[in-house]
């Protein structure tokens, strides 16, 4: 499969790609070569997200499997490919071959990391024979001299998202929501929670996560009223079509009937709309588009009742997608409500003149606090486009089924998550500090917890500095506090389950980024990312929060730590062989030693009792990234010995100089306190 665009039309280029060679069929050398013969770099956009997106459905239907991605950057498109990862099913990952320089590889690093695949850095063009640079979960060089196994384990990629029992998946397919806020100066709704000043980082990410998983604390706190719940169900003629050997319209009714079993016994009522149903009308535009109906009027406890009437539901006439959302926001704004929630399920775009874009940002800015959701089913690019559209428009997020499961699945989530976060008000802090606008400018400040304050736009970040001690690290963790933020005619208002994304990059004090990938997180309230800086200089750092992708909420919460760690590159050993600044292993044969941010490797001396065959290990005290162990003669300086993640064996005649070295992939340096042994065999 290929992501090709040549047009010149971005909304053409984006989603363009072609399957050469069908899963099933041979792949042989000659039809790769016979069709890479013909390509030629022509393409106006970077595209993976949607041959990516088929190529993830086209392996979890056949039960899972490998995408193997060869790519030099990440996208130049709005649609984000990362998504696509984050929401593979766990039998699909996505393993990434990077050509370019490591520094500018990073986002094709999160790629692979975010759906468990494996990342390769080529060396170049002519490196397709062989590997060059880091390589996540790569095998490397096999020991000499009887040494360790040549294997390792993937870096940790984050903390993963947690599991939700009976609400939201954090795998929920929600887009970034790109809408532009109207103004600088507009107010931003937040809720008054009454903490005047943050906990611990920990305790606030574990209460909040209870929040957001329906786990209530000690005194929860519930909204008055109910929140209303309009399904708008398309009965079209297009939900006619078959698939896996049913109607559309019988794999639709049965997965809400399914989904709305939830709203039993909670503070909610909820309405069927549908449209497209009477057959009984001409099917003409003129006869069908006026027939948009509520069929279940709103009601407690009505899950049954609208399984029931969806069951007697026939597809039969046109699309009137405008007129639907219409009909439905006119019913929410009558119903007493804490919130109105209009839930769209459609199988096709406009089909009757109306301007369904229109109406759903009519509802959003009605100020009744009505909020659409969009589940596009077996939607083919273009309609897709336009479900998006309806979706941003009205403050939520489109959520994608391209099967009977998916749409199961999708509207159970979206059901649960609606449900349970208008029943509980999670709890914040906050302690805004504004951050500079850029590296060379930006806030110094001390540890301690903070929030950044402010709504960001896509691409926008803050930065901040902090001074710091020649081998102390700084840890920094945020925290996501919010849902993520959408467009109201009052400003800028929290969403009720679209997730929130927060990115933490690390740069030097002169604004040069560091070697660290950012570290970067999409989900629910109480979800942590975290990053490390060990300062070799004594100069600081520097870090900015914000996300390429999406808003970053004004509650985004960060927590600043400077603890001593490492040497900082001159403290317990150097890193050069014949250097003068090598440190010593103690007569027992022990020394302890660290791996900085930056400081790789270190060099030992050690004077034995006698010839003889010894052994060096390395055992980690903190952290446990891979590394590499070279023992040289230190009169001839020739190698003597060498092995990867594992104790190495070696024939000293005399003193040796031992190098350990961290092999951690530069994109996600990994810090390490270790003790070095050397051992009689």
């Amino acid at each position: 499969m290929a992501s090709t665009g040549v047009s010149g039309d971005a909304g053409a280029d984006c989603t363009g790609h072609e399957t050469v060679v069908s899963l099933g069929q041979d792949l042989t050398r000659n039809t790769i070569e016979r069709y890479t013969a013909r390509l030629s770099a022509e393409g106006h956009q970077t595209a993976p997200a949607a041959a990516l997106r088929q190529a993830v459905a086209d392996l979890a239907a056949l039960g899972g499997g490998r995408v193997i991605y060869f790519a030099d950057t990440l996208s130049s498109c709005e649609d984000d490919p990362l998504w696509v990862a984050e929401t593979a099913p766990d039998t699909v990952r996505i393993d990434v071959v990077a050509m370019g320089a490591a520094a500018d590889l990073h986002e094709l690093s999160e790629l692979a990391l975010a759906s468990g695949g494996l990342f390769h850095i080529w060396s170049g063009p002519d490196g397709a024979a062989e590997p060059g640079g880091a390589m996540i979960d790569g095998a490397l060089p096999p020991a000499e001299g009887g040494g360790g196994a040549g294997s390792g384990t993937r870096p940790p990629s984050g903390r993963p998202l947690p599991a939700i029992e009976g609400g939201a998946d954090p795998d929920l397919d929600i887009p970034a929501l790109r809408l532009r806020r109207p103004g600088a100066n507009a107010a931003l709704a937040q809720v008054d929670t009454g903490i005047e000043q943050c906990p611990a980082f920990d305790s606030l990410s574990r209460t909040l996560l209870d929040y957001a998983n329906g786990v209530a604390g000690d005194k929860p706190v519930t909204r008055d009223g109910p929140v209303a719940i309009a399904f708008v169900l398309d009965a079209s003629g297009s939900m006619a079509g078959r698939q896996d050997g049913r109607s559309k319209m019988a794999i639709a009714k049965e997965a809400l009937g399914e989904a709305v079993q939830a709203l039993g016994g909670v503070n909610a009522v909820s309405s069927l709309h549908a449209y497209g149903f009477d057959d009984s009308l001409p099917k003409t535009p003129e006869a069908s588009c006026p027939n948009t109906a509520e069929v279940v009027p709103f009601g407690a406890n009505n899950g049954r009742r609208i399984a029931r009437v969806a069951g007697r539901l026939k597809p039969y006439g046109y699309t009137p997608l405008g007129a639907s959302l219409r009909a439905a926001g006119e019913r929410l704004q009558s119903v007493e409500a804490s919130r109105r929630v209009a839930v769209l399920i459609s199988d096709g775009e406009e089909t009757c003149g109306g301007d369904p874009v229109a109406e759903a940002a009519a509802l959003a800015e009605a100020g009744i606090d009505v909020n659409t959701y969009v589940v596009g089913y077996d939607l083919d690019p273009s309609q897709r486009l336009e479900l998006e559209a309806v979706a941003a428009a009205g403050g939520t997020g489109y959520l994608d089924a391209e099967d009977g499961p998916g749409l199961k699945r999708v509207l159970k989530e979206l059901v649960s998550v609606v449900v349970e976060k208008t029943e509980r008000i999670a709890p914040s802090c906050s302690n805004p500090v504004r951050g500079g606008l850029a590296p060379d400018s930006a806030t110094e400040i001390p540890p301690g917890i903070y929030t950044v304050g402010e709504l960001l736009e896509p691409g926008e970040f803050r930065y901040y500095r902090v001074a710091m001690e020649e081998g102390h690290r700084a840890v920094i963790r945020g925290l996501i506090q919010s849902w993520q933020y959408a467009d109201t005619a009052e400003g800028p208002r929290e969403s009720g389950a679209a997730p929130a994304a927060l990115t933490i990059e690390t740069r030097y004090p002169d604004g040069r980024p560091t070697a660290a990938q950012s570290a970067r997180e999409v989900g629910i309230p109480g979800t942590p990312v975290e990053t490390t800086f060990v300062d070799t200089t004594g100069s600081g750092v520097v870090f900015g929060l914000g996300d390429a992708y999406r808003r970053l909420p004004p509650e985004s919460l960060f927590e600043v730590e400077i603890v001593p760690f490492g040497d900082g590159g001159t403290g317990d050993a150097g890193a050069v062989p014949d250097g003068e600044d090598v440190a010593r292993i103690k007569p027992g044969g022990t020394a302890d030693g660290n791996f900085g941010y930056e400081d790789r490797k270190d060099v030992w001396h050690y004077e034995p009792d006698g010839p003889g065959r010894l052994t060096a290990s390395l055992v980690y005290r903190e952290g446990a990234p891979k590394y590499r162990l070279t023992v040289y003669d230190a009169a001839s300086g020739k190698r003597i010995g060498r092995g990867n993640n594992g104790p190495v064996q070696f024939d000293a005649t005399g003193a040796v100089r031992i190098e350990a070295e961290n092999r951690a992939p530069k994109l996600r340096p990994e810090l390490g306190a270790y003790t070095i042994v050397v051992s009689n065999e």
